[in-house]
């Protein structure tokens, strides 16, 4: 009787947690997919306008990169789906191409985000470019 007690608590309190990590997240959608946004704003102190002009650029900006994105995953998927075959140098260079206008795309969301600063924020920017490579690693968060 008394494990019985203990299990069913235990599976209680489980069911409890669970319900509580999905309601924080269902609930707090605008925390998600943020990225370094909210931080970059923070850095260099944007005001309304600024933070208005920034969110059009991070919808164009992600645009982008899907895009980008999608050709780079058929790309490869074109690479590897043919393992008998000899490897291809020309798709390993169209392969080359797309990651390095990934590169380009970021590159210049960030000259166009130095564009968004006025006089006074510039030398903002100019420490933000010493954390640029953290805040936009994948898979890393930024500090806060």
């Amino acid at each position: 009787m008394k494990k019985s007690m203990i299990r069913n608590g235990f599976i209680v309190v489980l069911l409890l947690s669970n319900m509580l990590f999905i309601y924080k997240w269902w609930m707090a959608p605008e925390r998600r997919h943020q990225g370094p946004r909210n931080e970059i704003i923070e850095k260099l102190h944007f005001d309304e306008k600024q933070v208005a002009a920034y969110d059009v650029l991070i919808q164009g900006h992600r645009k982008a990169i899907e895009n980008a994105q999608e050709k780079l995953l058929d790309q490869k998927q074109r690479l590897y789906s043919n393992l008998d075959a000899p490897f291809s140098d020309s798709l390993l260079q169209e392969i080359l191409k797309t990651e390095a206008k990934i590169e380009r795309i970021h590159f210049n969301h960030f000259k166009d985000i130095e564009k968004l600063c006025r006089p006074d924020q510039k030398h903002c920017f100019k420490a933000l470019n010493r954390e640029i490579a953290r805040l936009f690693s994948p898979g890393k968060k930024p500090k806060q």
